[in-house]
Formats: C-alpha cells, sequence, structure tokens
C-alpha cells in the first residue's frame, strides 16, 4: 500500500460524515419554557366551546324596561376546554370594551376556574355573567357587546400594556387569549332574559 493511499481514507471518511451531517433535515423545536413551565413543551392554549354559547344567536333582541320589569336580564354563559389539567384558567368579562376608557377596559366579573380534581375532564364551566343591558344604557338604550375573554396565562390586572396593547386582556409573553362575544340590540319586541 502506498503512502498516498493511506492518507485519502480518513480525508474520505471525513468526507461522508460531512455529507450526512449537511443533508440531514433539522426538525423544529419548541422554544424552552414559552407558555408552559414543563420543560417547554409546545401548548394548546384554553379556548371557548363555541357550542355551548348562551344566549345563541349572532344578536339579541332586548326589551325596553317599560316591557321587562326591572329591566332585561341575562345570564350570558359558556364552556371552556383546556387540555392542561394542571392550570388554572381566568376568566374574565367585559362590556362595551374601550381601552382608552378605565371604566370600560376593567373587568365587570373575573373568575378563576381551578385545575379539575380528575385530570381526564377537559370541560370547565364558569359561573355565568348576569347583564342588564338598562345598567350600561346611559344616556339611553343602545347596542351593548358582551365579551368572554379566556386566558391561562394574562398580564396582571391594572399591569401597563406595550403601546398598542389591550388593558386588562393582555396576554403575558408566550400566551394566548380567546375573545367570544354576544352583542346585545334594544328592540320593542325584543326578550327579558332567561
Amino acid at each position: 500500500m502506498s503512502p498516498t493511499s493511506t492518507s485519502r481514507r480518513p480525508s474520505l471518511a471525513a468526507t461522508v460524515a460531512v455529507a450526512a451531517l449537511l443533508g440531514a433535515c433539522p426538525i423544529p423545536q419548541p422554544l424552552p419554557g414559552v407558555g408552559n413551565p414543563d420543560a417547554g413543551l409546545p401548548i394548546t392554549p384554553p379556548r371557548i366551546v363555541t357550542a355551548t354559547a348562551v344566549p345563541t344567536g349572532t344578536i339579541t333582541l332586548y326589551g325596553p324596561p317599560t316591557a321587562c320589569a326591572g329591566g332585561a336580564r341575562f345570564d350570558v354563559s359558556a364552556s371552556v376546554i383546556d387540555e392542561i389539567t394542571t392550570e388554572p384558567v381566568e376568566v374574565r368579562w367585559f362590556v362595551d370594551y374601550d381601552a382608552a376608557s378605565q371604566v370600560y377596559s376593567t373587568p365587570f366579573q373575573v373568575d378563576q376556574l381551578p385545575p379539575p380534581q380528575d385530570a381526564t375532564q377537559y370541560l370547565r364551566v364558569p359561573p355565568p355573567f348576569s347583564f342588564k343591558p338598562s345598567d350600561f344604557d346611559v344616556p339611553s338604550e343602545r347596542v351593548h357587546v358582551v365579551e368572554m375573554t379566556i386566558s391561562n396565562g394574562f398580564l396582571p390586572l391594572y399591569e401597563p400594556v406595550p403601546a398598542g396593547g389591550q388593558p386588562n386582556r393582555e396576554a403575558a409573553q408566550g400566551y394566548e387569549v380567546q375573545i367570544f362575544r354576544w352583542v346585545f340590540e334594544p328592540s320593542a319586541s325584543g326578550g327579558c332574559g332567561p
């Protein structure tokens, strides 16, 4: 064997090894610690089960106080699914949300949904939000939007938000917020609620 043929073998093996590495396809990896303290595993955020929303329909007509003793009142609700059964989920309810208004960017009700005792149970049922349109009819009857906002990682209430953010409904970095809206419109033929 000549000295030149011996020196070519290691370089041939090195070339094959480099080619194998360059030809490998990298697999995307989750970022450690984003939205989940459990070693950076990707998470599915909690979500509102739209089929359980009450009242149903795109718009709910509400009657005037003269037709509804004490004014119309609705129990607004929807269930939540969270596949991570070790974490709490927070529900924040808003009426006519306005990021520029301290009153209308503050939730009117906040519910904490603790982790279920049964780890196979993904469905959580928050208490309903009792909505009385006449409490918000200032100066007169008008259309209202009730929002159910959920997350497993909101920024704390009243904490400053980034420029362009939404006070009291902004998620912490790595988390998500889901919103479901009900529209209530005044009508002489509207209902008084359940």
